[in-house]
């Protein structure tokens, strides 16, 4: 795992051709309010989930939160589509942000990407 500082509409990767694992860490500068991740299904999946988390520490080695949704829901797990991309948006102040892979990737890999900015 290594941690990785954002900058405003750079894409950072978390997750690369990869099939289980908890991934890079981001952390989001205060200023960030808007938080998109880049959920991209390399080939064809057989199966496979991402789940969007955060923690207050990007070290902490316990079960992290789910993100919240502007809404004020928590994210659900994402299934990996095949050969497609999906956006998932959170809104919120964060310290530590991952893509963990909650149900291993079959068949292929996944790419996960996270882009964020104070406004979209």
């Amino acid at each position: 795992m290594s941690i990785v500082a954002a900058m405003s509409g750079v894409l950072v990767p978390l997750q690369v051709a990869a099939t289980t694992g908890n991934g890079d860490v981001v952390c989001p500068p205060m200023s960030f309010r808007n938080h998109t991740f880049i959920i991209k299904g390399n080939g064809t999946i057989g199966a496979g989930a991402v789940q969007i988390e955060t923690a207050d520490d990007p070290e902490y080695t316990g079960t992290w939160a789910a993100a919240p949704k502007a809404d004020g829901t928590t994210t659900t797990p994402v299934t990996v589509v095949s050969s497609a991309e999906l956006a998932v948006v959170v809104t919120g102040i964060f310290t530590a942000m991952r893509a963990r892979i909650s149900t291993t990737v079959t068949t292929t890999n996944v790419t996960v990407q996270y882009l964020g900015g104070k406004n979209f």
